[in-house]
């Protein structure tokens, strides 16, 4: 086999014009949490954001309660998965409801049970273990 020297050199051009591969950037949320630029360039904003979007302020820390991810008993989150909702409560449950977060339950008088979604526990802040935990018990 005869030795080419353009073959050889035409190879080495190649290689030096190759790209690297695409690198993930991490990119900010406006709520200043890290997220891959991808996911900036789809919603906009990190999932727990995308999530929580149309939310009041209590309405977070009432599933935070529902799932027992509040206080003293977030050591083990998704041990419970229910919340027994009085009337005072109503309007913020009813906007986890619309928000695709909580589920409405049995109704007890007045009074009612509500139960949070896989998307409910992924807003709470849930791993895998926990959101399986919440959901075992309702689903």
């Amino acid at each position: 086999m005869i030795y080419d020297l353009s073959r050889a050199e035409r190879q080495h051009r190649a290689i030096q014009k190759e790209k690297p591969g695409p690198v993930l950037e991490s990119k900010q949320c406006p709520c200043g949490k890290n997220i891959t630029a991808r996911q900036l360039a789809q919603y906009g904003k990190c999932e727990h954001c995308r999530l929580t979007a149309g939310l009041e302020e209590g309405d977070l820390d009432k599933l935070l309660h529902m799932l027992g991810a509040a206080g003293n008993s977030a050591a083990k989150p998704g041990f419970r998965n229910h919340y027994l909702c009085n009337v005072q409560d109503r309007a913020a449950m009813e906007r986890l409801v619309a928000a695709g977060l909580a589920l409405a339950g049995e109704q007890l008088l007045q009074t009612q049970y509500y139960h949070a979604t896989r998307d409910g526990c992924r807003a709470a802040g849930l791993d895998r273990s926990g959101i399986a935990r919440a959901l075992g018990a309702v689903l």
